[in-house]
């Protein structure tokens, strides 16, 4: 009878097993993942400035075209011009500047006021840049439905 012999092999194993090289891979990509959306929150809650608009019916946004002043007042009172902070002579500077631009054509604005800022803070923007020779300015609202009226 033949006998077997258990004599180890010397052949190379030539494989490379790469799931723990996956798995690694995976827990980088997630932990990037999280961090980029924090990262991005918080760049998103810097850029923002903190205003709340009330509602109206007739609230529908202008075309940007149509309105290129863009004024806010937010909740503690402070004063935006096209998202930078600003004073009302800077305001009144600027619509100088764009109606000596477009050959004496004052333009349009908006006001963006928080709904809780004083009503006397909200008109005295308003009465400056109409001083000023603007004749069109709206108010920035959020749309709000109101029962029993269809627009």
């Amino acid at each position: 009878m033949a006998a077997k012999r258990n004599e180890p092999e010397d052949d190379l194993i030539s494989s490379i097993n790469v799931t723990p090289l996956v798995d690694i891979f995976l827990v980088l990509l997630i932990i990037f993942m999280v961090t980029a959306n924090i990262f991005m929150q918080q760049e998103k809650n810097l850029r923002e400035i903190a205003l709340t608009l009330p509602k109206a019916h007739s609230g529908a946004p202008p075309e940007p075209k149509d309105v290129p002043l863009n004024l806010i007042l937010d909740q503690a009172g402070a004063l935006y011009l096209n998202g930078e902070p600003t004073t009302l002579e800077k305001i009144g500077a600027y619509i100088d500047r764009r109606a000596n631009e477009a050959g004496g054509r004052v333009p349009d604005a908006v006001l963006s006021a928080d709904k809780d800022l004083a009503y006397g803070k909200v008109t005295r923007v308003i009465d400056f840049v109409k001083l000023r020779g603007v004749g069109n300015v709206a108010l920035n609202v959020e749309e709000q439905s109101i029962p029993g009226i269809e627009p």
